[in-house]
């Protein structure tokens, strides 16, 4: 009996299709979708004095946070547009957030200590349009957001 030969990774699981990174090479620049939280973080924090492993991490989280808050966008736009009329966006949509949360800090808990957290910055640059108070209660810790 013939046997498949096992891939030769690590036997880690494929990520969830909805979180597939663009496998093109991209030049790493860290997006700031609100100019003035950024600047708040930019003399604490340079992404391009880490090193290229961290740098690439950084370059994916960013990524796949921007793509996760899309993915929500788009699959439940009357509940992002009420969740901002009524200022409750974790709330309403706590169930994609709580998956979409889980699954970046299982992919990015090497970095999850520095101070930038893309996860919270897309969730206002995208579900929120930019507006921090629409969220409501923002559910998880951040170093980002405590210095």
């Amino acid at each position: 009996m013939a046997s498949k030969a096992a891939p030769s990774h690590t036997g880690q699981v494929p990520p969830d299709p909805s979180f597939e990174e663009e496998t093109e090479s991209e030049t790493f620049e860290l997006v700031e979708p609100a100019p003035a939280a950024a600047a708040e973080f930019a003399e604490e924090f340079d992404v391009n004095r880490l090193s290229l492993e961290e740098q690439e991490l950084h370059r994916r989280a960013n990524r796949v946070a921007k793509v996760s808050m899309q993915d929500i966008k788009m699959l439940r736009p009357e509940q992002v547009r009420l969740g901002r009329e009524k200022r409750d966006l974790c709330i309403r949509l706590k169930d994609d957030i709580e998956k979409a949360h889980r699954e970046y800090d299982r992919r990015f808990r090497p970095i999850m200590d520095h101070p930038v957290d893309y996860f919270y910055r897309w969730l206002v640059e995208i579900l929120a349009d930019g507006d921090p108070h629409a969220l409501g209660e923002y559910p998880y810790s951040t170093p980002a957001r405590h210095h």
